[in-house]
């Protein structure tokens, strides 16, 4: 005897059986999430040019890092891009929480100090290396209390040339001399608190031309760094960063 079926019964077997054989051959993992917070050097937009120097890739050091990546660990991290033009670290403190924290992200890289130094530069300003030294030290620890088990790295920043910059954004700043020397104490306050801190310090500066006019291969206008800046923020990043991955993946 045949037993008959409800149309009900056979459409809800069709429904299961379509399905399990649309479910994936092997579960979907989550790429590992990396935030960059900084300013418009994290940011880089693409039109900053002083005698046809430019970066061409939205996003700078960040897309190209995240490039990096893929080719030697292909589906396994995603880059975030918070970086905000004329952003200083107090700024990055009021938004570590929507911009970071919210995110829970598996690494933070944090680059800010360049627009510190330029209020510290300007005349009148009530920016100083203390304020800024304090503002850092507020990052690290709410980054610490909130992420603890987060690898957090700190950027060191490039000198601004400026020769160039004033080509672009007017005769704000003093003497080369003075510029490279107030660089030189924020890069020192940064890499004090990374140790302080057991952070990983990137150490741009030192890998960076001291030149002016070597520097300027590098820079789309002074400040911000052009393609072959970019393409060397990104290497420096990921030949720092590549050592805390593999230690990673070889524990998992």
């Amino acid at each position: 005897m045949i037993k008959k079926f409800s149309l009900p019964f056979l459409l809800w077997i069709s429904i299961v059986c379509l399905g399990i054989s649309f479910l994936p051959s092997s579960p979907l993992v989550a790429k590992e999430v990396i935030v960059a917070i900084g300013d418009s050097i994290t940011q880089a937009d693409t039109h900053w040019t002083v005698q046809g120097h430019k970066n061409t890739i939205q996003g700078g050091w960040v897309t190209r890092l995240e490039n990096l990546l893929e080719e030697n660990f292909p589906d396994e991290y995603e880059v975030i891009n918070r970086g905000i033009n004329g952003d200083t670290a107090l700024g990055v403190l009021r938004r570590l929480d929507r911009d970071v924290g919210l995110l829970q992200p598996d690494v933070v890289i944090i680059a800010i100090g360049t627009n510190d130094i330029f209020a510290k530069l300007g005349a009148p300003s009530n920016s100083t290396l203390d304020l800024y030294q304090t503002a850092m030290t507020r990052i690290f620890s709410k980054l610490q209390n909130d992420l603890p088990n987060t690898p957090v790295f700190v950027v060191g920043m490039a000198t601004t040339l400026r020769k160039y910059a004033h080509m672009r954004f007017g005769n704000f700043l003093p003497t080369q001399e003075v510029v490279q020397a107030t660089f030189d104490d924020y890069n020192d306050v940064l890499k004090g608190l990374a140790h302080e801190f057991n952070l990983l310090y990137v150490d741009v500066p030192s890998q960076w031309p001291e030149d002016i006019e070597k520097s300027w291969k590098f820079s789309a206008d002074g400040i911000h760094p052009n393609n072959a800046g970019y393409d060397l923020m990104a290497v420096i990043l990921y030949d720092t960063l590549r050592s805390t991955i593999e230690h990673t993946n070889q524990k998992n």
